[in-house]
């Protein structure tokens, strides 16, 4: 496999981006148990990667858009309550809040203002995964977003997107997330759970940080303490390549890193902006080795209760929510990255075959994944994903 990760610059976002903002939100809910982990023992401070401007602003425009506010909609009006992480001023900026902006533009425009949706941001109706499930099946609200790495006390439909190094670019995964592989992801998570993936919010590929080297090769990460996500596929990856591990809830990742209870963590660009991670850690590497995606969901039994048109304005706005949230990405991620770079933060971009020695490093945990989801799964998944990387070239 080869590393194809493509940088797309948008420059009239850049003139206007590198003015404005102070970083996005909207990672998806991070349910994992808070870990172990001692603090570094060196007692040395991060080193200082030569150069940079630290009065240089990273991250977008923040408060551009209000939330509207639908909570005394007319009588008759179906409102749909989405509980979403997002924070309130990334609303119609970031990836995310693009995501959820597009959703709630279009199911008023799709319906002529019989369906309205109203966004709860900041977790206000829900911040752990078994919430939110609850929240869903009970009717508490009707639509959320909960990320791949969460779903397993529920489900296994998600393991396709949790295989280390399966996917070399956003264009890959992006394209294997939409076809044949998420629709199968989707029946499986509505067969085993009730709840229905209406979309999706992709994020971008998870990096890794750390406070004090570049990363080449899977040998610099011994001896390092990286926090990663409770899910057993991203702890047996990382396990397999030297590191040694921690989980930690991602609301309090900035204080462990800060502390230096870790030497790094693993996240999209996009969540090392918006929990400013860049302020406690000096080493981005483009690791690429997973996307991350959150999956848009509804509960079956609420869908069902909906007309055929009131199914199909959803189904709809839920759509091109995804895609706008795609787009937002790509445009914005290399505006990001660059405004890390001035900032002073070291990024390293791998080689072809420094990314291949990274994924010759995890048999093992190929394996594991295999072997949860069956020959066939597995056998469908690489060719799907061949097919991907034959599309983008």
């Amino acid at each position: 496999m080869k590393k194809n990760f493509t940088k797309i610059f948008a420059l009239f976002l850049i003139l206007a981006m590198l003015c404005t903002g102070c970083g996005l939100s909207g990672a998806p809910v991070d349910s994992a148990p808070d870990g172990g982990g001692t603090p570094a023992t060196d007692g040395k401070e991060p080193a200082e990667p030569a150069g940079g401007d630290k009065d240089v602003t990273v991250g977008l425009a923040r408060d551009v858009y209000e939330i509207p506010d639908y909570t005394n909609a007319a009588p008759g009006t179906k409102v749909l309550r989405l509980s979403v992480s997002m924070g309130a001023s990334d609303y119609g900026t970031s990836a995310s809040g693009v995501m959820f902006k597009t959703f709630v533009d279009r199911i008023e425009e799709l319906s002529g203002g019989a369906m309205v949706a109203q966004v709860y941001p900041a977790n206000q109706l829900a911040s752990t995964t078994d919430d939110i499930i609850n929240g869903l099946l009970s009717g508490a609200f009707e639509m959320s977003e909960v990320g791949q790495a969460n779903w397993g006390d529920y489900t296994t439909a998600f393991t396709p997107m949790n295989v280390p190094f399966m996917y070399s670019s956003n264009e890959v995964a992006y394209e294997v997330m939409s076809g044949e592989t998420g629709d199968a992801m989707a029946a499986q998570l509505l067969a085993d759970t009730g709840i229905r993936a209406e979309g999706f919010m992709y994020l971008g590929m998870r990096t890794i940080t750390n406070n004090s080297k570049e990363i080449h090769s899977p040998a610099d990460l011994k001896g390092l303490k990286i926090r990663v996500q409770s899910d057993p596929t991203q702890l047996s990856t990382f396990e397999e390549l030297g590191a040694s591990t921690m989980t930690v809830s991602f609301s309090e990742l900035f204080t462990a890193l800060q502390q230096k209870l870790c030497d790094g963590q693993d996240n999209p660009i996009i969540s090392i902006v918006s929990r400013k991670f860049y302020e406690v850690q000096n080493y981005i590497t483009m690791l690429n080795h997973l996307p991350n995606i959150s999956m848009f969901v509804m509960s079956d039994a609420y869908y069902q209760s909906l007309s055929a048109e009131e199914q199909a304005w959803v189904d709809q706005a839920a759509q091109d929510a995804t895609e706008a949230c795609y787009k937002t990405l790509m445009e914005t991620e290399g505006v990001l990255i660059d405004q890390l770079i001035q900032y002073g933060i070291n990024v390293t971009y791998l080689t072809d075959e420094e990314y291949d020695a990274f994924a010759d490093a995890v048999p093992n945990t190929w394996a594991m994944c295999q072997k949860t989801m069956g020959d066939d799964a597995w056998n469908s998944l690489l060719a799907a994903v061949a097919a991907a990387e034959a599309k983008a070239g």
